[in-house]
């Protein structure tokens, strides 16, 4: 027996030792080029804050004016406020304290051997990239200890191995390390099996309740929203009621109670030091005007599957983790309705947050982290593949699970920022395209903008305050004359050069009936000198103030316009400067 724990030990070793190789290796890859920071770089946006915690702690004390000169400009994350002398942060503290041991070691090289220890050069952006993979294989270590309670050893490495190359998990630990979701899956992952050994103990051990404790902590500190896990606790494996009540009347024991509270209070105090400079309170809401703003009409379907980082159509394999729950529901298996109930419940949440689209989100992020406990019923879909006599449908299964990780793995690898609408499908089927994953004839093409994805044009403003359709709609600000809608290569946008172009959009006058504004269309070289132009006025339509209207225009591309440097631009030209609402922007080009 202990020669066969030994064996299996070793071969454990071997897989996630060289598991963590190939995974950093790629993480490398994906993150740089020619030993430069790929895109906006490492500590970019949401990055950075995450990770600010840790050089203003150890190495700028938190005084903002030791920072290096407009650093918060540069990552655009976290704010360095030079009038009140505070480095403020929207986001908890818990990924710094599980990078901590990695920033140090790396400081301390930097200092040695005089390498900028400004804790945002080279060797910090190469560091940033280690502890991500080591939490990621560290969670797939055990994600494994756990499932080894429910399957065989063959199932279990078939699950995780496609866990990573078929689902999102891929992308967040090794091109976007820094965000919270693979520490998130690595803390779901040690809880998950410490719950197990907890139960599965004759006795119930104060030492294992301790780390239990610890690991639920941290995940909350984490990210807030992570103390769903907490009814795990209760859920996992108990099948009656009488056993759930058992667990909560154990949890509120003083000896588990006071031992859970402590470790939290400990674990979170970093935080509530942090808010009290911040905000001169312990407690602090620390988003602002960000928040739930759509828990009574929560955005379900788009959140699931649009082209706008719906959580199925980038990652295909999921389908069979809801599959694998209803199974074990109708077959009455343990931790079934969980699973489902986690799922639904997770679903909801991120469809009431106000952006739940996750801004430039991979396919849903916020469901990564969850992977771990929806494991269990990809597990039972695998062992039931298994099982199949038939050959031809079990190598079916197979090769379908398959051609989705290599579909993730082709999106992931030719990421790039989703600038459509929520369902923009022509802008998917490009997306497609450009991966390599399937080949679409450009023969039509249909510009989309609801106004749901951000906007960057900066006259321009995203309001709920009226929408044509949806949650948002866009204000156009007074203060420009001019308003981009769309400005694009013309001879990039079909296969063949356009024929005919058809413009419509929405709009919605403010405190009188008419805008005066005008859509323009016009076709410019490189000088911007115009060779094409065809207006409309907006109140063409018929406009009416708190009212929604819709105009249009409509022209045919002259073809001896086919020079490759020519862009077509269609535009608002509000000669009046007045506020109004416009939605659902569509351009057809045939």
């Amino acid at each position: 027996m202990k020669a066969l724990i030994s064996r299996r030990s070793f071969a454990d070793l071997l897989f996630f030792t060289a598991l963590f190789g190939v995974c950093l290796l790629l993480a490398f890859r994906l993150n740089f080029r020619d030993g430069k920071p790929v895109g906006a770089g490492v500590f970019n946006s949401d990055k950075s804050i995450y990770y600010v915690y840790l050089p203003a702690t150890f190495i700028y004390g938190w005084d903002v004016h030791k920072f290096p000169l407009h650093c918060d400009t540069l990552y655009r994350g976290f704010i360095l406020d030079y009038n009140a002398g505070k480095v403020v942060n929207k986001m908890t503290c818990g990924v710094a304290l599980l990078w901590t041991p990695f920033f140090l070691a790396t400081h301390a090289i930097a200092t040695v051997f005089h390498l900028k220890p400004d804790g945002f050069s080279d060797p910090y952006q190469k560091m940033a990239v280690v502890p991500p993979v080591f939490f990621l294989v560290l969670g797939l270590f055990f994600l494994k200890r756990f499932l080894s309670f429910y399957f065989a050893g063959y199932i279990v490495y078939i699950c995780i191995l496609f866990i990573l190359a078929g689902t999102n998990l891929f992308y967040y630990g090794l091109a976007e390390g820094l965000m919270s979701h693979v520490h998130s899956f690595f803390l779901f992952s040690l809880f998950l099996f410490l719950l197990k050994k907890f139960f599965e103990a004759e006795q119930r051990p104060l030492r294992l309740f301790a780390a239990i404790s610890v690991t639920v902590s941290l995940a909350i500190l984490v990210r807030p929203t992570n103390v769903i896990i907490l009814a795990w606790f209760f859920l996992l494996d108990a099948g009656t009621r009488k056993e759930i009540s058992c667990r909560v009347r154990m949890f509120l024991t003083p000896k588990f109670l006071l031992t859970f509270l402590v470790i939290f209070f400990l674990v979170f105090l970093p935080q509530f030091i942090y808010w009290k400079y911040v905000s001169g309170s312990f407690l602090h809401y620390s988003y602002g005007g960000e928040g739930f703003s759509y828990w009574k009409n929560p955005v379900i379907l788009p959140l699931l599957f649009s082209p706008f980082n719906g959580l199925f159509l980038y990652n295909p394999l999921v389908l069979f983790f809801i599959t694998g729950m209803v199974w074990m529901i109708i077959r009455r298996k343990l931790n079934g309705m969980l699973l489902l109930l986690t799922f639904a419940l997770v679903t909801y949440i991120s469809g009431s947050w106000h952006m739940w689209f996750f801004g430039g989100s991979y396919g849903s992020r916020p469901f990564v982290e969850y992977y771990a406990l929806f494991s269990i019923g990809f597990g039972y879909i695998l062992l039931e593949t298994v099982r199949l006599r038939n050959l031809f449908a079990r190598s079916l299964v197979f090769l379908i699970m398959v051609l989705f990780s290599y579909y993730n793995l082709r999106l992931i690898y030719h990421n790039i920022w989703y600038t459509g609408s929520v369902w923009a499908w022509d802008d998917f089927k490009n997306r497609l395209d450009q991966a390599g994953v399937l080949h679409f004839s450009k023969d039509t093409y249909t510009f989309i903008n609801d106004f749901e994805n951000i906007s960057f044009e900066p006259a321009l403003v995203k309001s709920n305050l009226r929408c044509h359709s949806r949650n948002q709609a866009a204000m156009v600000d007074s203060r420009y004359p001019y308003c981009d809608l769309f400005n694009r290569n013309i001879t990039q946008i079909l296969d063949h050069y356009p024929g005919r172009v058809t413009a419509s959009l929405w709009v919605s006058p403010v405190s009188s009936d008419l805008t005066n504004a005008i859509v323009v269309a016009s076709i410019e070289d490189e000088v911007r000198h115009i060779w094409f132009y065809k207006s409309i006025p907006l109140n063409r339509s018929g406009t009416k103030a708190g009212m929604w209207s819709e105009a249009d225009l409509s022209f045919a591309v002259p073809r001896w316009l086919n020079d490759p440097a020519y862009r077509l631009k269609i535009y608002l030209w509000n000669v009046n400067r007045k506020t109004f609402f416009i939605d659902d922007i569509r351009i057809k080009f045939e």
